[in-house]
């Protein structure tokens, strides 16, 4: 009896000491969540709001409108847009006329690919700065599966407005567009409606003498003199105005049917206009 009884409190000690343990165990737990979710708070607030536990919370969408943590978001650049080939080597001369040159080929996977580089190729200072940079990846031929005598390309998304994700990517030409300049001759004020001259940020009068649609006609030309193709054009020119200032923008087709923006800054209006969305006219689907 008496070795029973002892066997019985050596039983209750363990239990208590194992409760104790698992208590002791789950604060320390408790303690470091209760950090980490203040570090996370306070990684995720505004800089300048100081993060206090008591401040109640209104609603879900205040963490979506609070400015991001500076060592987030300020460190953060654009490097390249991926663009899926059939034939990698077709697609390097197509690109090579907006002015692309390989920076370095690589494999992905089974699929040859290549960083396609805006600028100067012996510069070697290529990661100093924002670059333009497209990254082209070859789809294998067992891949496409295409029929004898056909050939796949890119979905339309001109003709595919319900479509959601990725459409299109634009490259802004205004550099490659001269246009001469006539400072303070009145008869240059700008005249968006005649689509003639616009104004420039320093008050000089910019005279479309040669416009987007000259641009492209040149890179036609040169498109049939190197490759004997012409290019194919998704959108002609047109103009419009965004915030105050003006633009002429036009879609063509790369060599597998992917929709590539040209964009051309034609000048900025003296007066303000103001932003926001104005109902649809019903006219048109903006790409």
């Amino acid at each position: 009896m008496m070795m029973k009884s002892y066997l019985s409190i050596f039983l209750l000690a363990a239990v208590l000491v194992a409760a104790v343990s698992a208590f002791q165990s789950s604060s320390l737990l408790l303690h470091h969540s209760s950090k980490t979710q203040r570090r996370l708070h306070q990684l995720h607030s505004s800089p300048t709001q100081p993060t206090s536990t008591n401040t109640p919370t209104t609603s879900s969408s205040s963490s979506l409108n609070s400015s991001p943590s500076p060592a987030i978001s300020t460190a953060i650049q654009s490097h390249h847009v991926a663009v899926k080939t059939r034939n990698i080597e077709l697609a390097i001369k197509f690109y090579s006329l907006l002015g692309f040159h390989v920076e370095t080929k690589f494999v992905a996977g089974p699929a040859r690919a290549a960083w396609l580089l805006h600028g100067n190729p012996d510069d070697d200072d290529n990661h100093s700065s924002v670059k333009s940079r497209i990254e082209l990846i070859e789809v294998p031929s067992y891949m496409l599966n295409e029929p004898e005598g056909t050939i796949k390309r890119a979905l339309d998304l001109t003709k595919r407005e319900e479509l959601l994700g990725l459409n299109h990517f634009c490259l802004d030409v205004t550099n490659c567009i001269p246009k001469p300049t006539n400072n303070g001759d009145e008869s240059l004020i700008s005249n968006i409606d005649a689509e003639t001259t616009t104004t420039s940020e320093d008050g000089s009068s910019s005279c479309s003498l040669y416009n987007l649609q000259e641009w492209m006609d040149d890179l036609n030309e040169l498109s049939i003199s190197t490759f004997g193709k012409s290019m194919r054009v998704a959108l002609q020119p047109t103009k419009r105005i965004i915030g105050r200032d003006v633009y002429e923008m036009a879609f063509i087709y790369d060599a597998d049917g992917t929709l590539v923006e040209l964009l051309n800054w034609s000048g900025r209006l003296e007066q303000e206009v103001g932003s926001g969305w104005e109902p649809w006219n019903g006219e048109g689907f903006v790409l």
